[in-house]
């Protein structure tokens, strides 16, 4: 490597500590220019490609510096977050999410394997083997910390995988609080403990914590306020009032059928159709073996008057009982008294 290409990439190195990409990666370019063979430079392209997001990019600068220099540990642990990444960005339980783990796990293998006293080899290899293996990465930065106990950053890791895994939430909040004494403005380790104090329901300190983080970090001001609306969300939620029904112990074997506005007039009607069947049974067992005879059920409820019969105007009585003008009632025969003949006279 010439002076002029270890300057450039030094410089390079140092624009992206500060967050100025592009302007890295115009001098990156430039030596690559000149050498393209250059590991610094490429491991550093990838790395600055990461930095904005690029992961495949920043994957295939990386390979290309491996391609160089296999055992070159920076472009080992930049393809490892360049893999992660994807992975993360992955549908879940997929076979491309599988892959991209897969990869990343290797090269942190590899990086730590390569120089295993290295504490940023171990923290990579805890941060991607707490996906799937909490124990195993609790041991790794464990190792890791036992090398370097004054690092802030791999307490913050060893909080994490506590808080993640559900492992100790004790242990986790010293594990994060021990990162802040080291580094009281750590904003992953602030982060950390605002996420644990949502946990455990403290919800006044996770606001202050997510607060400062924004506040630090305002790259990340849309996963707090993310974060805050999920939160707001779930205490709405919280305090709205159970139904009625859900207070009251159904037995085991009746399966909750959740309320509806027109559902009402169902009990009302199960409650009818009980009394009734009720009604049925209890007459039944009151009545004799032998049926009754039907009811004879009369055909006028109103009872009809007697009828007169019929009379011509000529016979029908007067009012007053005397007989019409010009109409003689017959007279009811009269028995004749026997007639006396006197004897003759001699």
């Amino acid at each position: 490597m010439t002076t002029f290409a270890h300057d450039e990439v030094a410089r390079a190195k140092v624009l992206i500590d500060l967050g100025r990409i592009e302007a890295a990666r115009a001098k990156l370019g430039a030596v690559l220019a000149a050498e393209p063979d250059n590991a610094d430079a490429l491991m550093l392209m990838g790395y600055a490609w990461f930095r904005t997001g690029e992961y495949e990019r920043s994957i295939g600068y990386s390979a290309s510096a491996l391609a160089v220099f296999p055992d070159y540990q920076s472009a080992l642990r930049v393809l490892a977050l360049a893999e992660q990444e994807l992975a993360h960005l992955a549908e879940p339980d997929s076979a491309q999410r599988q892959q991209h783990y897969d990869r990343a796990l290797a090269a942190a293998t590899r990086s730590a394997e390569l120089d295993p006293k290295y504490v940023e080899n171990l923290r990579l290899l805890a941060g991607i083997q707490s996906a799937t293996d909490s124990a195993t990465a609790l041991a790794t930065i464990d190792r890791a910390i036992e090398i370097d106990p004054d690092r802030a950053d791999l307490h913050r890791v060893r909080g994490s995988i506590l808080r993640r895994g559900g492992i100790s939430v004790s242990d986790a909040e010293a594990a994060l609080r021990e990162a802040l004494r080291l580094q009281p403005e750590h904003v992953d380790a602030t982060q950390e403990l605002a996420l644990l104090d949502l946990d455990r329901g403290n919800r006044e300190a996770g606001e202050r914590g997510l607060r400062l983080v924004a506040q630090w970090d305002p790259s990340r001001a849309d996963f707090v306020r993310e974060t805050l609306a999920a939160m707001e969300q779930q205490a709405e939620a919280a305090a709205r009032p159970e139904p009625v029904s859900r207070s009251v112990a159904l037995p085991p074997d009746v399966q909750y059928v959740p309320e509806s506005s027109g559902s009402n007039w169902w009990i009302w009607a199960l409650l009818f159709g009980a009394v009734v069947v009720l009604r049925l049974i209890l007459s039944a067992a009151n009545e004799p073996s032998e049926p009754a005879p039907p009811r004879q059920i009369p055909a006028h409820i109103v009872p009809s008057l007697p009828r007169t019969p019929y009379l011509p105007p000529s016979l029908r009585p007067w009012p007053t009982g005397l007989p019409r003008p010009g109409v003689t009632l017959p007279r009811s025969p009269q028995r004749t008294p026997p007639m006396t003949i006197a004897p003759r006279a001699t």
